[in-house]
């Protein structure tokens, strides 16, 4: 049989080509007579992306975008490249950021086209079915000059009622301060406020400027907020906060505020996280939190009102600054007395900064279970165990331990005398998991205590696998009671493994002893 010619072959391709098209636009027909919550139903199982795509093929096509629930739009979503084959290395360093900022505006621009492509069938359509739209996110890195377009898509977003709203301009950022706010959008907070921002649950605004008008009367069913480089005044923050009745979780993360002091009762709050604030005090009465995030960039913290605090999380963003800081020895030794009801703390520290604990008096009254992730990247001395044992003393109801330790060592070929560290008796703690066990000083002494003065003692694990890893802006905790729970915490089951049969055995010669094998277990 002969083979088809090119140009047969050409008129095949497109008579198959017409074929698909024709076919795209009757499916396409067929999907509107669909009532529109089954057709709702059908588009919310595919990405924007997808649907962004489909809408290429027909203008049928295009009109079905319009029941989306849900209106992502990053790079990801148009496939935004935002690298360009061009030989940066014969630039000059002039050349290099004239080149960069010229691409990064072009890149701007498509995105800000893509964007109101998606929108401009639902802003001139007479009757569109956004009152359902469930989320609408805008992520990328725009800026003040690029006012008009933000404000049109705030507008839109208030008018389809979204229930979860983000404007994220936190990417592409090159600059970083308070004499940057001049670069940063002003949101229309006052659109969202009373009626027009009912329907939101919650809200999501990342490097960007707040300024409450007097007129602001809250957001009035806003659940959750998150607030990411967002310059706010002290007694803005404070007003905002007091105008949304239903607020149950707060985030705040490198924001430009003097403080976080709000007198009045926030009822419904239960979630609180603030790092790289740099506050000079947070003090809130909610009686309800029950989980706190924290680091030592908030100088005072006052939660005494919050009975029902179960877990909380503290990182020093210190650990790995050299030299003794007396607002970290301020706020250390102060935790217990700003944190009476916690239940579950987790510590992320260096070992040297535990002995700041010695020269703590308040008691940890409600603590049951403490999780101590420690970086030891310095070889400390033996006093930060005195501060461990005092640590342990201030929480005569702990239940659970669990010592984490990080960066991956090689084990010393010369074997130390070990000898238990002093301290009193601990009557409730029943369960060690102790992590990266080595030969650094202190830790088989404090191992040793603990076997000899925890008098109900069921199980100790000496792991010497070290879960951890050195990371400055770590988020996950290791932990072993919680790692298959949630994914802020970490099982350390995939460390380093430099000297592990060292380590065991330095484990073994130091605390394999009779009395203890009935308790004693090591990997």
């Amino acid at each position: 049989m002969d083979k088809p010619s090119s140009q047969e072959h050409s008129i095949g391709n497109e008579s198959d080509a017409s074929n698909r098209v024709v076919k795209s636009k009757f499916v396409a027909m067929q999907l509107q007579l669909l009532p529109a919550d089954v057709l709702r139903d059908i588009l919310s199982r595919l990405s924007l992306k997808e649907v962004v795509r489909m809408s290429i093929l027909s203008r049928e096509w295009r009109r079905l975008r319009l029941c989306h629930p849900d209106l992502v739009f990053t790079k990801e979503t148009f496939g935004i490249n935002t690298t360009m084959n061009t030989d940066k290395a014969a630039m000059t360093f002039q050349e290099l950021m004239k080149f960069n900022a010229k691409n990064l505006d072009l890149l701007t621009m498509k995105f800000i086209n893509n964007v109101d492509s998606v929108l401009c069938p639902l802003w001139y359509a007479s009757n569109t079915t956004t009152s359902t739209l469930d989320k609408f996110i805008v992520k990328s890195g725009l800026r003040r000059k690029h006012k008009y377009y933000i404000d049109r898509w705030d507008s839109f977003c208030t008018t389809a009622r979204a229930k979860h709203v983000a404007f994220d301009f936190t990417s592409d950022i090159t600059c970083f301060g308070s004499g940057f706010d001049k670069y940063k959008y002003v949101f229309p907070l006052c659109d969202l406020s009373g009626p027009n921002g009912c329907s939101i649950n919650s809200l999501d605004l990342g490097y960007l400027c707040l300024n409450l008008p007097l007129s602001f009367c809250g957001i009035t069913n806003l659940k959750k907020l998150t607030l990411n480089m967002v310059s706010i005044d002290g007694g803005d923050l404070q007003r905002l906060l007091l105008s949304c009745a239903l607020l149950e979780s707060l985030s705040m993360e490198s924001c430009s505020s003097s403080s976080l002091r709000v007198p009045q009762e926030l009822s419904r709050l239960n979630y609180l996280r603030v790092r790289y604030c740099d506050l000079e005090m947070l003090e809130l009465d909610a009686p309800n939190l029950t989980k706190f995030e924290f680091d030592d960039s908030v100088v005072q913290t006052v939660l005494s009102e919050s009975s029902k605090l179960s877990e909380v999380i503290f990182v020093s963003n210190l650990r790995l600054a050299n030299g003794y800081d007396d607002v970290l020895d301020y706020i250390i030794t102060q935790l217990p007395a700003a944190l009476p009801n916690v239940q579950t703390l987790l510590l992320l520290l260096t070992a040297c900064q535990v002995q700041r604990f010695s020269n703590t008096r308040d008691s940890f009254i409600c603590l049951r279970h403490l999780n101590m992730n420690l970086d030891i990247f310095l070889d400390p001395d033996d006093s930060w165990v005195m501060g461990f044992v005092n640590l342990l003393e201030l929480a005569p109801l702990l239940e659970e331990l669990e010592v984490h330790m990080e960066h991956d060592r090689y084990c010393s070929s010369n074997p130390r005398m070990v000898i238990a560290a002093q301290g009193p008796l601990h009557r409730h703690l029943r369960s060690v998991y102790i992590s990266g066990f080595c030969d650094v000083l202190g830790l088989a002494e404090l191992a040793l205590y603990i076997l000899g003065n925890a008098t109900v003692l069921e199980r100790m694990v000496v792991d010497p696998v070290a879960g951890m890893k050195e990371d400055l802006n770590i988020e996950h905790f290791y932990s072993v009671s919680k790692g298959g729970r949630s994914e802020r915490f970490v099982l350390p089951i995939e460390g380093a493994s430099f000297c592990i049969e060292e380590k065991r055995m330095f484990a073994r010669n130091n605390l394999d002893k009779e009395e203890f094998r009935h308790i004693l277990t090591i990997l």
